[in-house]
């Protein structure tokens, strides 16, 4: 731990997290010229946002722990590498095949980047700043899709592949500062924390890693299938034009942002996380029904995403900020995140594909009947944490 936090270093890192979610916000933003331009289903598409998260699916923990081996720098130079290549064969891709395989590509960078980003962050932040920088890192997939929404369809200007390329001009530009601007006194690379196999059993044996795991499943599931499709529900059920819709949505998002930074704070000052817990996965099940309700008027719909998307950011952001208190060592922090980032594949790419199933299964009121299943499952883990005889997150 650092006697002094190095805030620019930090910054560098937290900047990489969001372009990497920029890769996921511009599918989103850009589903509406896709279809047009591939001849794609709603179905087809979400498979193409899906795509990005499927090595993190079959092997997010595995990939902990072979990233963890590696300069921490170098691994995060790396991912933003296969970021920028993902998106340049993207741009070229005459069909959904090569792009799905382009957006894997994208995928595996992206899962290098948030295994080594939060363990490099915590070798360069003090205890006191703790909170705090792991808040913000929490932030950096809503800042990243507010941004890109907002901007998207006007850097597309009708042409999804101009966005693409784009993207991979910022992710090589960025590799190249991560790898130049080195923190001083240290190498460029950064640190290996080189974890054993007693390290995982001992995140595994934790137990509320794991559960915090299957809680950040249950998130991301909604998040990505809300996301994901947000805009093309505006366009399709309310009418509203592209460049709108994304305005509307990027609104929505950025209630997002304040959800996730408050949750440190909130932490900070005693709250339990079971507690946290309940108030996000209640507001997930019962917002859904204002959101896609057939009578539910355009205020309403974005008021209620923008309620649930703020809300229910409490919960990425809190499970971030408790991990490292939860674990002993760096190792462990490295595996944990490993396991997160899992979870959160798994909710990537499972979300947007089970929300399109539920549009063509009863169009957009089905939607509500996932959001429900995924409220309960939520409770369910609320209950287990608040029942442990230390409750995570009711002190540092």
């Amino acid at each position: 731990m650092q006697e002094r936090t190095n805030w620019t270093q930090a910054a560098l890192i937290i900047i990489a997290g969001i372009i990497g979610s920029f890769q996921i916000g511009k599918v989103a933003i850009a589903i509406p010229l896709l279809r047009e331009d591939l001849g794609l289903s709603l179905f087809a598409v979400s498979w193409i946002a899906g795509a990005y998260a499927t090595l993190g699916v079959v092997g997010g923990v595995a990939a902990g722990f072979v990233f963890s081996y590696f300069p921490l720098r170098l691994v995060i130079v790396f991912g933003l590498g296969l970021i920028a290549c993902g998106n340049f064969l993207g741009a070229w891709a005459p069909d959904a095949t090569l792009l799905i395989v382009s957006r894997v590509i994208e995928g595996i960078g992206f899962l290098a980047m948030v295994i080594a980003c939060p363990t490099l962050l915590r070798s360069m932040v003090t205890p006191r700043s703790q909170h705090v920088v792991f808040a913000l890192w929490a932030s950096y997939m809503p800042v990243g899709t507010v941004a890109i929404m907002l901007a998207g369809p006007w850097l597309m200007q009708g042409d999804w592949r101009l966005l693409w390329i784009l993207n991979g001009l910022l992710a090589a530009g960025h590799a190249i500062l991560v790898l130049t601007l080195g923190r001083r006194g240290q190498p460029v690379a950064g640190k290996r924390v080189n974890p054993s196999v007693k390290d995982i059993l001992a995140v595994v044996r934790a137990g509320t890693p794991v559960l915090l795991a299957l809680a950040f499943t249950l998130y991301t599931i909604q998040y990505f299938a809300l996301t994901t499709f947000l805009p093309t529900f505006l366009v399709d059920r309310m009418g509203l034009p592209l460049a709108t819709a994304g305005t509307v949505s990027a609104l929505a998002l950025a209630v997002n942002i304040a959800g996730n930074i408050a949750a440190g704070f909130i932490l900070r000052m005693g709250a339990p996380l079971w507690a946290l817990f309940v108030v996000v996965f209640s507001t997930i099940g019962l917002s859904s029904f204002a959101i896609f309700h057939a009578g539910s008027p355009l205020v309403l719909a974005v008021a209620a995403a923008g309620v649930c998307l703020g809300l229910a950011a409490l919960l990425p952001s809190s499970i971030i900020v408790t991990m490292p208190r939860l674990l002993a060592s760096n190792q462990q922090l490295a595996l944990a995140m490993g396991m997160v980032q899992q979870a959160s594949s798994i909710g990537q790419l499972a979300g947007p594909a089970l929300l399109a199933l539920c549009i063509e299964w009863q169009g957009w009121g089905g939607v509500p009947y996932l959001f429900a299943a995924i409220a309960i499952g939520g409770l369910a883990i609320a209950v287990v944490l608040g029942r442990r005889e230390s409750p995570v997150g009711a002190s540092s």
